[in-house]
Formats: structure tokens, C-alpha cells, sequence
């Protein structure tokens, strides 16, 4: 049985605003990655860099269903894994993000990668918010 990273959490805007702050090459830089080559956009390669951690990855977009799902894979935390993104509303401003990362090893390795991924994600659904509420981004403290 492999492990899975499962984060949850309400983001007080409408769907198509939190979804459009994650496909966004632009939107998406100003929270989470310092550059993005490019939209999040079905059956594309994307370069994602954080430049503050010299770190870079490629993410291979997998399906994009408009303010529904993104799935993707990439190597997160130096493991092939997919990421499913959901979104839902079930009123108006108010929009629930799931996101679950699959597949890792159900080994001691695996479990401290899924505990950093969780950390990770859940930073990610942090810093959206910042983002979406007040323009801050929690990665460099700085106005937008």
C-alpha cells in the first residue's frame, strides 16, 4: 500500500479566482514559485523555480478541467508523485481546495516525505490566502 499526502482547507473567494491564482504563470508567482515558464494549461511542461532555494521542477500538466481539477506530475521532494488539485463552492465566495499527492513508498522514507509534502501544501493553501486576502507574499513578506 502506497502513502498519500491529503491537505483540505476554505479559501474565502470565488472558485474561478483561487483557480485562476494556480494555473496563472503570473498569479502563481507571487506566492508560491519565484517563476513559472509558463500557464498550467493540459498536456504542457511546466518550469517552476524558487529561486531562493536554487531549486527547480518540471511539472507535466496532466488535465486542467476549468475551476474543477488540475492534475499534474512532477517530482516533489525528489519523488515522482501526481498531484490532483479540486475545487468546489458550494456558496458564492467561499471555495474548498483538496489536494492529494500520490504515490509514496509506505517505507520510513516515505512517511517523512509525505509529512514534509503535507507541510509543504499546507504552506501553499497559507501563502494562496495571503495572496488572494491582502496581496502579501508570505515568501518574501513583501507587498505585491
Amino acid at each position: 500500500m502506497s502513502l498519500e499526502v491529503h491537505v483540505k482547507d476554505i479559501v474565502r473567494r470565488n472558485v474561478e479566482e483561487v483557480f485562476n491564482a494556480i494555473i496563472d504563470k503570473d498569479k502563481i508567482s507571487k506566492y508560491f514559485v519565484s517563476e513559472a515558464s509558463a500557464n498550467l494549461i493540459e498536456e504542457t511542461k511546466v518550469k517552476w523555480e524558487w529561486k531562493d532555494f536554487c531549486a527547480e521542477c518540471i511539472v507535466t500538466v496532466v488535465s486542467v478541467e476549468k475551476n474543477k481539477r488540475i492534475v499534474f506530475g512532477w517530482k516533489g521532494n525528489q519523488v515522482a508523485t501526481e498531484v490532483e488539485m479540486e475545487f468546489s463552492s458550494k456558496e458564492e465566495n467561499i471555495t474548498e481546495v483538496n489536494i492529494i499527492e500520490k504515490s509514496y513508498e509506505n517505507n520510513e522514507e516515505g512517511i517523512k516525505k509525505v509529512m514534509q509534502q503535507t507541510q509543504g501544501w499546507t504552506d501553499f493553501l497559507c501563502s494562496l490566502k495571503a495572496y488572494l486576502y491582502t496581496g502579501v507574499n508570505l515568501r518574501n513578506g513583501k507587498m505585491n
